[in-house]
């Protein structure tokens, strides 16, 4: 049995138990959920949604070219098996340790990661726990990060040795198990962009939050589409392990009864997330005026974000969406078009006294009622526009 072969039949095993048996993946954590709240890891507090935001608000570059350099070194990231692949295995290894510094950039970069103080195995780690297998006795300097020469130390000879060749596999199967483990964090932050955001745009189409039969549909439309793809990041799943249990946290000295989940990856965390948040109308949505996500609390619906525009002298994009999705609306539609024109006639009247209050008031729910009939096309737009005008 080659090298490969049995490397290929115990990675079940080997990422199983990194994930059970003590040691733990780098983007491996831990959710407390009661009601909106999220305690990442029992600590950092956070809302239902509000990690899917500013995910979705993040922007990451190259991540097609990342996740296909991901691919290739998972197939080919191993100890070599002879000597044409040990001849080539320090710039392997060099070039591994520098692609997957920027990974672990990123996931240190990436909420819920950067509240986080994450000490856990990198690929230097690995090299080095396993630097019996190279020439050099230590093959990263932890402090300088100086790159050492990766001469393979053992030869054909030695590969009859089988307590070597156990030390083998298990180099390798971790050498997998870290490359699948970047592979599937990139493809989380693809299914946000390619998969998470559409959805999203979907649900938040209709400018209102949508009832659960209406949630429902749009779920059931996207899960029956993307099983056709080849790409994982374009199907609406989770990635990783979860598993659920309900457990009490302390919360200043006060017990709070929390669903407690424990995942092995991102995607698992946020497909969770973002399912809580369709049941509770916590979601984020893209502000209609600044291009920027924010969270939608389940309070009343807006196609437009808080935040101050500058130079404003402090007006927020809710205030100048609603203006610019009014004055759209007067250019595009002739029917409030039509409304906007009586509006200012009227209310210029009001102005000058020709009209009480009360009457400007009742005039102004006429109009809307009138306006309504007319969309509705249960009158004529002729008549729409000469009723509205008295």
């Amino acid at each position: 049995m080659g090298l490969s072969e049995l490397t290929e039949n115990s990675r079940c095993d080997t990422i199983k138990a990194i994930t059970t048996k003590g040691e733990v993946a780098m983007t491996g954590f831990s959710a407390y959920f009661n009601g909106t709240t999220v305690y990442i890891n029992g600590a950092k507090k956070y809302v239902v949604g509000e990690i899917l935001e500013k995910i979705l608000d993040k922007r990451y570059r190259e991540l097609d070219k990342l996740y296909s350099e991901c691919k290739r070194y998972e197939t080919i990231l191993r100890y070599p098996e002879d000597m044409r692949e040990a001849d080539e295995s320090e710039k392997l290894f060099q070039g591994a340790i520098a692609f997957y510094a920027k990974i672990e950039q990123m996931i240190a970069n990436t909420p819920p990661y950067s509240s986080m103080d994450i000490q856990r195995d990198t690929l230097r780690t690995i090299l080095n726990l396993h630097n019996w297998a190279f020439e050099e006795d230590e093959l990263i300097d932890a402090d300088t990060e100086e790159h050492y020469h990766f001469y393979v130390r053992i030869g054909s000879n030695d590969m009859e040795d089988a307590e070597l060749l156990r030390d083998i596999y298990k180099l390798n199967d971790r050498l997998k198990a870290f490359a699948t483990e970047m592979r599937v964090f990139i493809e989380d932050i693809l299914r946000v962009k390619r998969t998470f955001e559409p959805f999203l745009e979907k649900i938040h189409s209709q400018s209102r939050y949508l009832d659960n039969n209406e949630t429902a549909q749009v779920v059931y439309d996207r899960r029956d589409k993307p099983y056709f793809s080849a790409r994982p990041y374009e199907r609406l799943e989770p990635s990783g392990v979860m598993r659920l249990s309900y457990e009490v946290l302390w919360k200043k000295k006060s017990p709070e009864l929390c669903q407690y989940y424990t995942f092995t990856t991102l995607g698992g965390y946020l497909y969770i997330e973002l399912f809580k948040g369709l049941e509770l109308h916590y979601l984020p949505k893209k502000c209609g005026y600044c291009g920027k996500y924010f969270l939608l609390e389940a309070g009343i619906f807006s196609d437009y974000c808080t935040r101050e525009i500058e130079g404003m002298d402090g007006r927020v994009c809710r205030d100048m969406g609603h203006r610019k999705k009014y004055a759209d609306k007067i250019k595009t539609n002739p029917y409030w078009n039509v409304y906007n024109k009586a509006y200012k006639q009227h209310y210029a009247r009001y102005l000058k006294k020709k009209m009480t209050q009360a009457e400007f008031a009742e005039w102004a729910d006429y109009a809307l009622e009138l306006r309504s009939k007319a969309e509705n096309g249960e009158i004529e737009f002729e008549e729409y526009r000469v009723r509205i005008r008295k």
